[in-house]
């Protein structure tokens, strides 16, 4: 390894904090056959929700922030329940005090305040070609693909020792050549709606941990956004192209690779199968978080078709201060707008048995995290069907 003369004083003579940093980063290191590490601009860490990390992630995050400080910006992903309005959602004391005292060991750290999976909707965003240590799927593959900037999918530990050395192991999608495609993926339909997280489950499915090249359709930033948070989660993918749209693309070795079709029976077909509900007892938006356009398209809709069960609209703290009106619209048509939580991680299966979502990550996840029947459909539809 290839260490500066700051690394190895933080190997050898940190803090108790960095020197087990720097372990659990050379090691990742010597299985990744990297030999340096870079430096990173930010990183953003996973493992903030007391029902995903349990007593055991607190006890190790309250123990950790006794001498552990972050070295460069530093967000976190959502939290268990929005801390503001937990008695409202029927959240029980015990487990919203131990929320409270993950978040204060962030805190502590240094982290930014800041419970979010759309790291990405922060300013200022990662410039092109910066590095950073980024976990959160969804996050990775957007800073990746439409930013350009360069993250290897993070886990919560390795992204918090990255956040506290200041570097990162040099391999996979820091380096030119593993941003490169290994399939292309024709879409033989044009995407609208919905239709870009079900490309992204479909994808995901066939390409696994790959890094696809799309080509035959084009989208705005928030369509790729559900795009790849939705094939982050049926695949294992951190990056993707699309061309003739995304900053890497045009440099894309396509030679030789194998060539995969996906139609709009695909589409539909995938719909479908993530559906196993009847009849929902929850609409929820947001898996990723709503960007304040995003929020402000909600507001409008429920205004036009209110529905007759629960909306819960999930979003960044930020976005939900910023947007007074849209947030007074959403509830005064019955919907909650919650923030520094997101639909997987919070807790739905004391309160509900079936969701309804537009979502294709919620969709993926729900099943296995909040133990819920899904019904898979696009926003509009939704709201129709439960007016």
């Amino acid at each position: 390894m290839r260490l500066t003369t700051a690394q190895r004083r933080l190997r050898d003579e940190g803090s108790p904090a960095q020197r087990t940093s720097m372990r659990l980063l050379l090691t990742v290191a010597r299985l990744s056959d990297a030999d340096r590490l870079v430096p990173i601009t930010s990183a953003h860490v996973s493992g903030a929700s007391y029902k995903m990390i349990g007593d055991p992630g607190l006890e190790f995050l309250e123990d950790f922030a006794r001498d552990a400080r972050v070295r460069v910006p530093t967000t976190v992903n959502p939290l268990g329940t929005d801390l503001a309005q937990w008695r409202e959602l029927g959240v029980p004391e015990t487990f919203a005090a131990k929320q409270r005292r993950i978040a204060s060991a962030y805190e502590a750290m240094g982290a930014r305040p800041t419970y979010s999976c759309t790291p990405y909707d922060e300013l200022p965003r990662p410039a092109f070609g910066e590095h950073l240590a980024w976990a959160e799927s969804n996050a990775v593959c957007f800073a990746n693909s439409v930013l350009g900037a360069r993250t290897n999918r993070e886990g919560g530990p390795s992204a918090l020792a990255a956040a506290i050395v200041g570097a990162t192991p040099d391999y996979g999608l820091h380096r030119d050549e593993g941003r490169q495609p290994t399939v292309i993926v024709d879409v033989r339909t044009r995407p609208r709606g919905i239709d870009f997280s079900l490309l992204g489950l479909v994808a995901g499915e066939r390409v696994g941990d790959g890094l696809p090249y799309f080509r035959g359709f084009r989208g705005t930033e928030a369509d790729l956004k559900w795009l790849g948070a939705a094939l982050a989660s049926s695949g294992s993918c951190a990056m993707f192209h699309l061309e003739g749209i995304t900053h890497e693309a045009r440099r894309a070795r396509l030679q030789g690779l194998k060539v995969l079709s996906i139609t709009r029976a695909n589409l539909r077909e995938t719909e479908r199968r993530y559906t196993d509900g009847t009849d929902a007892d929850l609409i929820a938006f947001g898996s990723p978080q709503l960007s304040a356009a995003e929020l402000r398209d909600v507001a409008t809709l429920l205004g036009r078709t209110p529905p007759r069960i629960p909306v819960w609209v999930f979003t960044s703290r930020a976005v939900r201060e910023a947007n007074p009106d849209s947030v007074a619209a959403i509830e005064r048509h019955g919907g909650r707008v919650l923030a520094d939580t997101c639909l997987e991680v919070t807790m739905l299966e004391h309160r509900f048995g079936t969701v309804a979502t537009p979502s294709g990550k919620g969709a993926y996840y729900l099943p296995s995290l909040c133990h819920q029947k899904v019904i898979l459909a696009d926003v509009r539809d939704l709201l129709e069907r439960y007016a």
